[in-house]
């Protein structure tokens, strides 16, 4: 892996890091140069027409690397620059992990964060990489019929930010105007989106499995949102989502002990609670937990945010640990 940085002892130059130690880049190359036969020249062909082929049609990052980027937070003889938002984005690509399920949620939280809090302090490059991942994630949403209610919230909350940040934000009126008329347009793409009724090619459908099947599907649904549009479907999953054993697990889920005790009656019977109304105090009060499939996080040996399931290049000899960053921890990493 190549460093580039200003080096202390000389004008400055690229070193690549081999199994004998550091090596200035330019006399790397010639040995390596110097060592080429005609059979390892074919060989890099055949590797670099083969990494053609598979990479040809997609423009995902993740298909051609790790998405990762080496976190500095201060400045020193050898790293002179901080690590901004914007390169964050893009070197972690946050536009292909919106296209991803597994870390949509994780992505649709931090841009939640991002637009309420960040948006009019953000420069104008950072500004313009945030409207990209959230045409990203719409165009997304309708393309795979997911998250359609959840892409509404966002381009509210962006439409929100954008009036409240009109007279104070970085940038020029130019640029926040082209922002609004990106997010008046998304907009009007979902509003024009209608849901496909599925064609009776007489398969099973979610409503013909078994209530007991019904129950473990639902149970392992973390947003009570998604529960309450299941049971509006028809009358059988109405009957699941509606029993009080379901709603007693996601209160356990989502809350601890202390928190149900707030709104738990007193010298009450288990079979006299209403654990459907103690689940929607308990959320007005403290709010669910939050759940991410997969999430970024920061190596304690190099410094490298990357995500979990894809992990990274550790420049260290030795093994690695890893703190989770939420959402809310990855925006704290930078001064904004």
């Amino acid at each position: 892996m190549p460093f580039i940085g200003r080096d202390w002892r000389s004008p400055g130059d690229q070193w690549v890091r081999t199994t004998e130690g550091w090596e200035r880049m330019r006399l790397w190359r010639v040995k390596i140069f110097e060592n080429l036969n005609q059979n390892a020249v074919a060989r890099i062909t055949r590797l670099a027409i083969e990494d053609l082929h598979f990479t040809k049609g997609t423009t995902e990052i993740t298909s051609r690397r790790q998405p990762y980027i080496f976190f500095n937070n201060g400045s020193s003889k050898e790293k002179l620059e901080l690590t901004s938002l914007s390169e964050a984005l893009v070197r972690l690509d946050m536009t292909g992990a919106a296209r991803d399920i597994s870390r949509a949620n994780y992505v649709t939280k931090l841009m939640t964060l991002i637009l309420e809090k960040k948006l009019p302090a953000l420069s104008g490059t950072s500004q313009k990489l945030v409207f990209n991942i959230l045409e990203s994630m719409v165009y997304e949403a309708i393309k795979t019929e997911l998250n359609i209610g959840m892409m509404k919230d966002l381009l509210e909350c962006a439409c929100d930010a954008l009036h409240e940040g009109k007279h104070f934000h970085i940038g020029s009126q130019c640029l926040w105007s082209k922002h609004m008329e990106s997010v008046n347009r998304l907009t009007s793409k979902l509003a024009e989106y209608q849901m496909k009724e599925r064609n009776k090619d007489g398969r099973v459908m979610l409503s013909d499995l078994p209530t007991d099947c019904l129950r473990t599907i639902f149970s392992q649904i973390s947003d009570h949102k998604d529960v309450l549009r299941a049971g509006q479907t028809s009358t059988t999953l109405n009957q699941v989502t509606e029993e009080r054993s379901l709603w007693r697990d996601m209160c356990l889920y989502h809350f601890n002990n202390r928190q149900i005790l707030t709104f738990l009656p007193k010298q009450t019977d288990d079979v006299d609670i209403d654990w459907k109304n103690i689940y929607r105090r308990c959320y007005k009060r403290f709010g669910k937990k939050e759940t991410f499939a997969d999430m970024l996080a920061l190596c304690s040996h190099c410094c490298g945010i990357h995500w979990k399931s894809l992990g990274h290049p550790c420049i260290g000899d030795q093994p690695f640990k890893c703190k989770d960053l939420s959402p809310e921890d990855f925006l704290s990493l930078f001064k904004l």
